[in-house]
């Protein structure tokens, strides 16, 4: 194993990192630096006035890394899913059933949904919390600090003031709609509207109980409530609508996936409101109790947002930077990838990055991030992207294969059975990027 090279201060000085972005993909790589003892700059543009957003859900190779960050999930309103009740929507029958509670015999069966805003309000607590042992200080998050640019390769951020601050590692984590992933590629952003998007709106459990059609789906025969995602699918409108409970079990979140119309607005960052009539003329040909749920929000409750995608980035690493979240990877909803793959990467982080006795140069630990990173990723992005039938796309098994050679499920799984959730939710980072420095110091 090399020696720590100039680009990490052997000097007694501080490790620094920048982060650009502070959302659920800047925090959780603040936290894991942190963890690593680094001292960690957080550079965001806004000033999070309003936060946004509905919820969200965290599968079990994220729960594994916010579990170890010391992150809540009861105290922050979480609700476990333990469940999937897919329907027909016209006449509710049941199409598919999947189980993997902590009696199921299933070894990976911590699925949580959480509310965004809370997810968010955690993770900035452990990122700047002081009373604890990390061995890193309260990352320094700098609210209505815009970067401008950066040099990839020197580890400099521009600020919008003209300054210039210099470290030794730079992570681009400032979403699906990077600025500055131009500067990382050399080359214009490739992200483009896949011409569908999504409806978000909560409800309230009591009202959602009040209609009987609907107590039944989210009630079993005993009166016990059911924890998990109910969903419903219209084949012929390609209309996927996924519904799971937050904030303790009080809230229903519900997401429609649907051919974009072209009276949604341009907005981009989950703030372009509907009307319900809007939403009834495209969920046409749902149940009627199901269609009730839209009417149980205000008026200006449902917001629309565009789904995006980018085509997949070779590598991970350029110079002192790299790029993670959806700054690095746009993902559909698919499969609840995008956000939890995201904090999977900070496993990788605060593995790889760790100060403590590591002699490990700073090339070397980029370069097994870039290895881990890119193939997880990218299968994840490509199988997401494809939609709830992706090894049954023409062409995505070939793209997929082109990033990753691990095992697959086999093309005719269903989203969220057992093959599935082995390939996409098994995955413990900690032991890979062990395994991967195992592996490299004996090469």
């Amino acid at each position: 194993m090399g020696q720590l090279s100039a680009s990490c201060p052997t000097d007694g000085q501080p490790h620094r990192a920048a982060v650009v972005g502070a959302g659920i993909a800047g925090l959780c790589a603040a936290i894991a630096l942190r963890r690593a003892g680094w001292h960690v700059a957080v550079y965001e543009k806004s000033s999070f006035k309003n936060e946004i957003g509905a919820a969200i859900t965290i599968t079990p190779n994220a729960t594994l890394v916010l579990e170890r960050f010391g992150f809540d999930f009861l105290e922050l309103g979480g609700v476990r899913n333990e469940m999937l009740l897919r329907y027909e929507a016209k006449n509710l029958s049941l199409l598919q059933k999947e189980y993997y509670g902590p009696d199921s015999g299933a070894e990976w069966s911590r699925f949580w949904s959480v509310h965004r805003v809370d997810l968010h309000s955690g993770l900035r607590g452990l990122a700047t919390q002081t009373q604890d042992t990390t061995p890193g200080p309260p990352a320094d998050i700098r609210l209505g600090q815009e970067i401008t640019g950066i040099d990839c390769e020197a580890g400099t951020v521009k600020l919008k003031d003209g300054r210039l601050e210099q470290y030794d590692l730079v992570i681009i984590a400032d979403g699906a709609h990077s600025r500055l992933i131009e500067d990382f590629t050399g080359n214009p952003s490739t992200v483009h509207r896949t011409g569908r998007s999504i409806y978000r709106w909560l409800v309230s459990m009591d009202e959602v109980n009040a209609d009987p059609v609907l107590r039944n789906l989210y009630t079993d025969p005993q009166g016990r409530r059911k924890s998990g995602f109910v969903a419903w699918v219209d084949q012929e409108t390609r209309i996927l609508w996924v519904s799971y409970k937050c904030r303790g079990g009080k809230v229903l979140n519900n997401a429609v996936v649907h051919d974009t119309q072209t009276d949604e607005g341009e907005e981009d960052l989950w703030q372009s409101p509907v009307s319900r009539a809007q939403i009834l003329k495209v969920l046409r040909n749902f149940h009627p109790s199901v269609q009730n749920m839209v009417s149980m929000t205000a008026e200006d409750g449902i917001k629309a947002h565009h789904l995006y995608k980018r085509l997949p980035l070779q590598s991970f690493v350029r110079g002192k930077t790299l790029v993670m979240g959806d700054a690095a990877h746009v993902m559909m909803p698919i499969h609840a990838a995008g956000a939890s793959v995201a904090i999977e990467t900070a496993a990788t982080l605060e593995t790889l990055f760790d100060l403590s006795g590591s002699t490990w140069t700073m090339d070397s630990r980029l370069e097994m991030f870039d290895k881990l990173r890119v193939p997880r990723c990218n299968l994840a992005m490509l199988s997401s992207n494809a939609g709830p039938e992706w090894l049954h796309v023409p062409g995505v098994e070939d793209e997929i294969r082109k990033y990753y050679s691990g095992p697959l499920p086999p093309a005719g799984a269903m989203p969220y059975s057992s093959a599935f959730r082995d390939v996409l939710f098994k995955h413990d980072e900690y032991r890979a990027a062990r395994e991967c420095m195992d592996k490299t110091a004996k090469d």
